[in-house]
């Protein structure tokens, strides 16, 4: 790109000329006024530029209206420059409104010159699209990989012979104790040719890591990995990284043979045929998406020859039709063996739950104490809070004027069904003015104590306000709602645990697959009826000392948010009737 023959604006000079009913339009004039009231702010062209620049940092672009409005007030020889790359090249009315339009996106030379316009970094276009790495071979470790005839022979008679005077200590892969019972006893069923099996820990205990070591440890028995694969499905990418980046740490260990990894993205059919063994890992959408493509449908086929375990994350989906249907387009019969995986053996009424438990053939591997006998109630959370695996949960509520009452029907209907509350009302708590207040005040306590906090929005509108307020106030924060692009995700994440931010306002997901085990605080704002959702936004503080937690979690209640609801214990084992 030349160079630019203008003098070069400042943005936030640039928001402020634009005047205030343009700036309360992009704001949205019932945000201005909750903001100003919550923040006890008088609004002014000054505080909104702020406001805009704060809050979407080098997003600040990626807003359709504002960038539209910011293009529309420049002058006409900069937008000259913009469209033409010459100030001095005459611009119709057509070509302006194409410029005012036109999509964001990074490869546009007039957006390249927008942020040249305003002295701004490439860092302020839109990100570039990162190539990730979709396939790679593991490599077997050396102290595993298969060796000739005469070296086996020859390393069994060192170990017969040390046997006799060293007693050899059981590998145990880096698990607690209760997690090798759960691994021995997954092995055991794998052993006797179950076919189906439910995996219940709670969010927090390892769940990933315990499967994984125990398909690892029957590797090594048994060399499954030399000729079959391993289908690992998940709802999130970020699950499926948790995933990837657990099994590569042990195989990287324990590897018995060079395997493939792969990431399903856009392969095709050849490239996936010359694989006859290794890891898929997967979300259910992009499953789904495969089995109803023709070109995906041959690829899921050629893994269904030798798909000897497939693992189920998040297992409550499965029994949902698209799901269901999907995992078993992958399942050999009589041959592969399917591995849930749950903090939550429930769906979100009682007809899903039976149809879950019924699925996994009533078989549902738990949590047990040192004497292998399996832990009822609120059990399971006391002991491995007890051992410090995981955190316990300091609960504070905060009193709110919200009035809602449940009718006796409501409530009956909550109690039997896990029916969730309608979203309507939902959307209304997240507009209440003085519930606002107190979530602020409360917000302004924890970031004063240093607390690194998740927020559980009510909805998009409630998440962008409390970031906005926040953000009005200096605090070092972020939001993350569906719209924020993965990388963007992966940043904020990192962020957050280097405590470059403290407070992360989320909509709709960080309910899963999200690891965070210096989480200090959790608030809930959105109130749920569904035990499965609560105890999964519960599940994001719950990592104790032993896995790099903390001791101890605050979970701020929002007074209006439980009404009717079991506690954080009885979320865990609420389903365990509707199992053997």
């Amino acid at each position: 790109m030349k160079e630019m023959n203008l003098e070069k604006l400042d943005l936030r000079s640039h928001l402020i000329r634009m005047g205030m009913p343009t700036l309360e339009e992009i704001i949205g004039k019932d945000e201005l006024e909750a903001i100003s009231l919550i923040a006890n702010r008088s609004p002014n062209e000054s505080m909104i530029a702020d406001l805009l620049i704060d809050s979407t940092g080098n997003e600040i672009f990626s807003d359709n209206l504002l960038r539209g409005y910011v293009i529309h007030f420049l002058s006409e020889n900069y937008k000259s420059y913009l469209e033409f790359d010459n100030p001095d090249e005459k611009l119709s009315e057509k070509q302006k409104k194409q410029l005012i339009n036109r999509a964001w996106n990074r490869n546009f030379h007039s957006y390249q010159r927008l942020i040249n316009i305003f002295g701004l970094s490439s860092d302020y276009l839109p990100e570039e699209a990162v190539q990730e790495k979709n396939y790679e071979i593991l490599e077997a470790n050396k102290n595993y990989k298969d060796k000739n005839f005469f070296l086996l022979i020859l390393e069994k008679v060192i170990k017969f012979i040390k046997s006799f005077f060293i007693n050899e200590k059981k590998e145990n892969f880096g698990l607690e104790e209760f997690q090798i019972r759960i691994k021995d006893q997954l092995i055991k069923q794998i052993t006797n040719n179950k076919l189906k099996a439910l995996i219940h820990m709670p969010t927090g205990s390892g769940k990933t890591r315990t499967v994984l070591t125990s398909l690892i440890e029957y590797n090594l028995k048994t060399k499954f990995f030399h000729n079959n694969f391993l289908i690992w499905i998940a709802h999130s990418d970020e699950l499926c990284d948790q995933a990837k980046d657990a099994f590569t740490e042990l195989w990287n260990s324990y590897g018995t043979t060079d395997i493939p990894l792969i990431r399903l993205k856009n392969q095709n059919l050849e490239q996936i045929k010359s694989h006859g063994k290794g890891v898929i890992i997967t979300t259910y959408a992009k499953l789904h998406k495969m089995r109803v493509s023709p070109e995906g449908s041959r690829i899921l086929e050629h893994f269904r020859t030798k798909s000897k375990f497939i693992v189920s994350d998040e297992a409550h989906m499965v029994p949902a039709e698209t799901f269901r249907d999907s995992v078993e387009f992958i399942t050999k019969i009589d041959f592969t063996m399917l591995i849930g995986l749950s903090a939550t053996p429930g769906g979100y009424y009682i007809d899903q739950t039976e149809v879950l438990a019924n699925y996994f053939l009533k078989n549902k591997i738990s949590v047990t104490d040192e004497n292998n006998k399996n832990l009822e109630g609120d059990k399971p959370i006391k002991y491995l809070q007890k051992i410090e695996v995981l955190a316990k949960i300091k609960v504070r509520q905060i009193a709110t004027n919200f009035q809602f009452e449940f009718t006796q029907e409501e409530q009956d209907n909550i109690l039997n069904t896990f029916e969730d509350l309608n979203s309507e009302l939902i959307r209304q708590m997240g507009k209440d003015t003085e519930r606002n207040i107190c979530i602020f005040g409360e917000l302004q306590s924890l970031y004063e104590k240093g607390y690194s906090t998740i927020v559980f929005a009510c909805s998009l509108r409630h998440a962008k306000l409390l970031h906005r307020i926040c953000t009005l106030s200096k605090m070092k924060v972020a939001k993350m709602v569906d719209t924020t692009r993965y990388q963007q995700r992966k940043k904020i994440v990192r962020d957050f645990r280097n405590g470059d931010i403290k407070i992360i306002f989320n909509y709709g997901v960080l309910s899963t697959g999200f690891d965070a085990p210096g989480t200090d605080a959790i608030l809930i704002a959105r109130p749920t009826t569904s035990p499965v959702l609560y105890s999964q936004m519960l599940g994001r503080g719950l990592r104790g000392p032993k896995f790099k937690g903390k001791e101890e979690c605050l979970l701020i209640d929002i007074k209006d948010n439980l009404r009717g609801l079991p506690d954080e214990k009885l979320c865990f084992t609420l389903f365990n009737k509707y199992y053997n």
